[in-house]
C-alpha cells in the first residue's frame, strides 16, 4: 500500500487509481490492446466503458516482469488447476524481492464491463478490484530469519467467474531490512517454492515435492512455512501446511481424497547414522505402507501422498537431529547406532474414503481406511555410572472397511447383496538395548504383529456367509553389537 514502512523496509510507490488494458471486440475491426503506463491518478475517462468490453483492472502500475506473469497466468484455463495461475509467480515474486529488499504489491482483475452496470471506466475497474474475493485459493510463504526478521508472501487466484471475473494477487513484505546473506538465501528458495506449488496444484492429482523448498540454508534461516487455503467444495487440495525447522518438519494435507499428517521431530536425538542407514529404514516403512495400502484398498493417490510427504521429509536437510547425550562421543555409539533406524521419531498418518470402478465404469466398491505410522526412541538414565537403557518402539495400525458387489457389477447397496470387508491390523516393533557401567549387557528387537480379516456376505440383506482370517505373529531377536 501507499506510505507502507515495514521497519526499514522501503514499498514500492503504490496508487488506488487503476491502470487498465481495454480490448476492444467489435467484430468489423482489429483487436486493439491500449496500456496506460501513466501514473494511476492522472487517468481521466470521458466516456463510460463499453459494456462489451472484457477489461483488465490493475491496482498499481504496470511495468515489471510480475505483472507480466499475472497477464500470462490469469489468462490460462481454470480447468488446468492451481498449477497454472501459481506457475512461475511465486518465484518471480521472490526473486525481485531478493534483489531489490523492497516491499510489493499488484493485483490483477479481469472482467466483463457489461455485467458491470453503468460508469466511467475508472469507476468500473475500480469496482472490480473492490470485488476480488475474499475466499480465494490463497497461497502464504512466511520466513524466519534467525536475525529475527519475518518475511512474508501470498499469492491469492479468485476463480470466482462472477460476471466473467477472475484475477490474482500478490504481496510480499518483510518485518526489517535484509542482509545479504538473508537475501541470497531467500532467492534460493525460489525454485523449491514453485515446484511445491507446481505439485499441490496439479488439477488431476495433488503431488508432494517439497524436497528443494526444505533445502534452504539453515545457517541463515530459521525456519519456512508454507501454507495453502482453497476453499470450496470437492477440491482435491482444500488445505495444505508445511512447517521445516529446527524444532520439527511437519506436513499436513487434506482435501477431496483425504488427509495426510506426517510430524517428524527434528530434534529427537539419534546415534550417528550414515544415509545408507536411513533410506534402508524409509525403503522398509515405504513396504509396509505398501502393504497396508494393499490390505486395505485405500486410494493409491493418497497412499503416493502419504508415501512422498513421509520420505521428502525425511531426507530434509536437518531431520537428522542430534545425538542422545548417553552416545554422543561414547565408543559404545559404534556398536548400538547400527540397531536404531537412523530416523528421528515421528507421527505420520493418512485417512480417507474410496472407490473402484469396474471394466464397464461403474462403481463396484467403495470403502475407508485409516493407517497410522509412528516411533518413539526413549533414554532411561540409571543412577549408576554409565548405566542406562534405550528403547526405541515403530508402531503402526490399520483399520478399514469396504463394500464389494459380486461379478463385478455396479455396486447397489439398496439391493442387499454384496460382501463387506473388514481391516484391523496392529504391529509393534521394540528395539531395547540396556548399558551397564559402560558395557552393553543386553541388545534384542521383540515383534507383535496381530492382523484380522473378515468378509460378510450378505444376501437380501442378511448375512449368508462369513469368514475371518487372523494372523498373530511373536518375534524375539537377539541383536549381536558391532565389534
Amino acid at each position: 500500500m501507499a506510505g507502507d514502512v515495514n521497519q526499514g523496509v522501503t514499498v514500492s510507490p503504490s496508487t488506488a487509481a487503476v491502470k487498465s488494458v481495454a480490448v476492444s471486440t467489435t467484430p468489423a475491426r482489429s483487436t486493439v490492446v491500449s496500456v496506460d503506463t501513466r501514473v494511476a491518478s492522472d487517468v481521466t475517462y470521458a466516456k463510460s466503458a463499453s459494456l462489451s468490453q472484457n477489461r483488465q483492472a490493475w491496482s498499481n502500475p504496470v511495468q515489471d516482469d510480475v505483472s507480466a506473469i499475472m497477464v500470462r497466468n490469469s489468462a490460462r484455463r481454470q480447468s488446468d488447476g492451481l498449477a497454472a495461475q501459481w506457475r512461475g509467480l511465486g518465484s518471480a515474486v521472490l526473486s525481485q524481492f531478493a534483489a531489490t529488499g523492497t516491499a510489493y504489491r499488484q493485483t490483477l482483475v479481469n472482467y466483463d464491463a457489461a455485467g458491470m452496470g453503468a460508469g466511467s471506466a475508472k469507476e468500473l475497474d475500480q469496482a472490480a478490484l473492490d470485488s476480488f474475493s475474499s475466499t480465494v485459493a490463497k497461497a502464504s510463504l512466511t520466513v524466519q530469519t534467525r536475525s529475527g526478521t519475518t518475511v512474508e508472501l501470498t499469492l491469492a487466484v479468485d476463480r470466482g467467474g462472477v460476471l466473467g471475473r477472475n484475477g490474482l494477487q500478490v504481496e510480499i513484505k518483510a518485518s526489517g531490512s535484509l542482509s545479504s546473506a538473508e537475501k541470497r538465501a531467500l532467492a534460493q528458495l525460489a525454485q523449491g517454492f514453485d515446484k511445491a506449488l507446481e505439485g499441490l496444484g496439479q488439477a488431476d492429482q495433488p503431488r508432494m515435492d517439497i524436497a528443494d523448498l526444505a533445502n534452504f540454508d539453515r545457517n541463515v534461516l530459521k525456519s519456512v512455512d508454507l501454507s495453502v487455503k482453497n476453499p470450496g467444495e470437492g477440491e482435491l487440495l482444500s488445505s495444505f501446511d508445511l512447517h521445516l525447522g529446527a524444532d520439527r518438519n511437519a506436513i499436513a494435507y487434506a482435501g477431496a481424497l483425504g488427509k495426510v499428517d506426517v510430524d517428524v521431530n527434528a530434534q529427537m536425538p539419534l546415534g550417528r547414522t550414515d544415509d545408507k542407514q536411513r533410506q534402508a529404514s524409509i525403503t522398509e516403512l515405504l513396504r509396509q505402507v505398501d502393504a497396508a495400502a494393499q490390505r486395505s484398498h485405500a486410494d493409491s493417490r493418497l497412499v503416493t501422498l502419504f508415501k512422498d510427504a513421509f520420505s521428502q521429509l525425511h531426507s530434509a536437510t536437518g531431520a537428522t537431529g542430534a545425538r542422545i547425550a548417553a552416545l554422543s562421543g561414547n565408543p559404545l555409539s559404534g556398536r548400538i547406532d547400527p540397531m536404531l533406524s537412523g530416523l528421528a521419531d515421528f507421527n505420520a498418518s493418512f485417512s480417507g474414503a474410496f472407490e473402484r470402478t469396474g471394466r464397464f465404469g461403474a462403481v463396484v466398491e467403495t470403502g475407508t481406511a485409516s493407517y497410522l505410522l509412528s516411533q518413539e526412541t526413549t533414554l532411561v538414565p540409571s543412577a549408576q555410572a554409565d548405566t542406562w537403557k534405550l528403547d526405541q518402539k515403530q508402531s503402526e495400525s490399520l483399520v478399514a472397511q469396504y463394500v464389494k458387489s459380486r461379478g463385478d457389477v455396479m455396486l447397489d447397496m439398496s439391493s442387499g447383496n454384496y460382501d463387506v470387508f473388514t481391516v484391523n491390523d496392529s504391529t509393534e516393533k521394540r528395539t531395547t538395548v540396556s548399558v551397564v557401567e559402560g558395557r552393553v549387557s543386553d541388545a534384542q528387537r521383540t515383534t507383535e504383529q496381530n492382523l484380522l480379516q473378515t468378509m460378510k456376505k450378505l444376501v437380501n440383506f442378511k448375512v449368508e456367509e462369513e469368514q475371518e482370517t487372523p494372523v498373530n505373529r511373536s518375534q524375539l531377536e537377539i541383536l549381536q553389537p558391532n565389534a
